[in-house]
Formats: C-alpha cells, sequence, structure tokens
C-alpha cells in the first residue's frame, strides 16, 4: 500500500471517529442538562464549542505554515 493511499483511509478513520465523539458528546450534554439545568449547560457548552473551533483554527493555521516552509 502506498503512502497515498495509507493517509486517505487514516484521513477517513480519523472522520468516522470525530463523528462517533461528536455523537457521544451530544448525549453526554443531554445527560448533563437533565442533571445540571439547561441554562448552565448551554453556557458551558457553548464555550467548550467556542474553544474547539479555536483549537481548530489554530492547528490548521500551523499545519499549512509547517507546510508553506
Amino acid at each position: 500500500m502506498d503512502d497515498d493511499a495509507l493517509q486517505a483511509r487514516l484521513r477517513g478513520i480519523e472522520r468516522r471517529q470525530n463523528l462517533l465523539l461528536a455523537l457521544v458528546v451530544v448525549l453526554y450534554l443531554v445527560a448533563a442538562a437533565e442533571l445540571f439545568g439547561y441554562w448552565i449547560t448551554t453556557v458551558v457548552a457553548t464555550a467548550l464549542a467556542l474553544l474547539g473551533v479555536a483549537y481548530v483554527v489554530v492547528s490548521r493555521r500551523r499545519r499549512r505554515d509547517a507546510v508553506g516552509t
């Protein structure tokens, strides 16, 4: 198996893992909302989502800068 085919398979595996993780997180958020209340859970989930988006943006910029040099 060549390197390109292996990289494509690894990207597919990573996408599936991210999808499963997102589905599990949704279930945990629903359970947390029942336990702590919907307002608190919404605030915490929004903060975590913003941190996640910031992490993705920073990691992609670093990856792009590393490839460009």
